[in-house]
């Protein structure tokens, strides 16, 4: 009886590490400062973001890609706070010294402006002006 609830007990446990593990944002290790810091890193993932093309992206580039849309959608409203950071950071970055990629990157994922006059306010209070 003992070891049978030792047995559940540990059960219970790895289940509850591996759904944690499982829950991990798969960008959390993503170095978003070495892409911004090097401009041909940088040029890469902005021409995956606009390129239709997937064969071109990187399993990161990829899935900032996938998330972009709803990010400029929500102005980040569902983003954890590292999310938030690493997104504050980046497009402070791009719009600041890369505005024509930003321009191209706004008419692809933001074409009417909606999201961009939605949240400019939110992103405004981070110090992103859109």
């Amino acid at each position: 009886m003992v070891r049978n609830l030792i047995f559940y007990c540990c059960l219970v446990a790895v289940v509850a590490i591996s759904t944690q593990a499982a829950a991990q944002d798969k960008l959390d290790n993503f170095d978003v400062d070495e892409i911004l810091n090097n401009d041909r890193l940088l040029k890469s993932y902005i021409q995956c973001m606009l390129d239709a093309d997937d064969g071109k992206c990187t399993t990161e580039g990829k899935e900032i890609k996938s998330r972009l849309p709803e990010v400029l959608a929500t102005g980040c409203g569902d983003c954890s706070p590292s999310q938030l950071e690493r997104a504050i950071k980046s497009l402070k970055h791009i719009t600041e010294k890369h505005p024509a990629e930003w321009t191209k990157l706004k008419a692809k994922f933001d074409p009417t402006g909606e999201y961009t006059k939605k949240n400019a306010d939110t992103w405004k209070q981070y110090g992103v002006t859109l």
